[in-house]
């Protein structure tokens, strides 16, 4: 079930925020799009999990209220069909996504909300199935949000609330499960508790992407990084092979020490701001 895009241009107004970006995601691996600020990991992630749809070779954007978006080149397809053409509620059963600083429209119970994901699931007016029950029961468990059910979302921190938004994408069991900076507002402890689950669910099958700006953290969790800069590809490939020294440099302008930490993994500790930026 690849996830692909190629040879994608996607301009916001009168700004080009993604140049020609060609790539093919597979099913059981984490993605993880790395960049500096105004990159397009935003505006990547977002057409990836089919928010911004296009036509081939180009065309104004359908679902988008603002008429200066437009996308250019093929439309992201899902195992070869394109997003567009898939019927909302069953591109909700197969793309989750957890947006950058999500919030609920409406102040429910942490439970309310995760119920909201098995929504694709069921007929309009169904209720709740055993299995649904079990999926949010899971779903709660895995983000430590279980403590939280009865709580209502204006009365929780900023780290509770991006656990239980998270606990509702997973409820639906997406076949792809796509972040922006899942990791935004959670403490340390907890951030190693997501970075576990996404790992987890690509174990287990599902095709994670996430954006990610602590640079260790992507280079433990990732099969693959995406490497943008000014809305085009820069680079793609193992962790090895995208986080070295020069292309750091090239996309964020540092100076940074490439190591390794004592359980072996990968640390990167930027340094300064390259001699040739300063």
């Amino acid at each position: 079930m690849t996830l692909a895009v190629e040879n994608l241009s996607l301009t916001l107004g009168k700004r080009r925020v993604l140049e020609g970006v060609s790539l093919s995601l597979m099913p059981g691996k984490v993605t993880v799009i790395i960049g500096p600020n105004g990159a397009g990991k935003t505006s990547l992630i977002r057409v990836l999990a089919g928010l911004l749809t296009g036509t081939v070779p180009s065309g104004t954007v359908p679902s988008a209220p603002n008429r200066g978006q437009s996308l250019k080149g093929q439309s992201p397809t899902l195992d070869g069909i394109p997003l567009s053409a898939l019927d909302p509620t069953e591109r909700a059963r197969r793309i989750g996504y957890l947006p950058q600083n999500g919030a609920p429209a409406w102040n429910v119970s942490a439970r309310e909300l995760v119920s909201l994901g098995r929504m694709p699931h069921r007929s309009r007016f169904a209720a709740a199935s055993a299995v649904d029950e079990a999926a949010v029961d899971a779903a709660l468990a895995a983000t430590d949000t279980a403590y939280l059910s009865d709580r209502p979302m204006d009365a929780m921190s900023g780290g509770e609330r991006a656990r239980v938004m998270l606990a509702r994408v997973l409820a639906g069991a997406p076949q792809w499960l796509l972040a922006d900076e899942p990791l935004a507002s959670l403490d340390p402890a907890h951030q190693l508790d997501i970075l576990a689950l996404l790992r987890a669910q690509a174990d287990r099958g599902t095709g994670v992407v996430a954006v990610l700006h602590d640079l260790t953290q992507a280079a433990r969790l990732a099969d693959q990084i995406v490497m943008l800069k000014d809305g085009a590809l820069l680079a793609a490939g193992t962790p090895a092979d995208v986080l070295t020294a020069p292309l750091l440099a090239k996309a964020f302008g540092i100076a940074a020490e490439i190591g390794r930490a004592s359980d072996g993994g990968m640390q990167i500790t930027p340094l300064e701001r390259s001699a040739d930026l300063k």
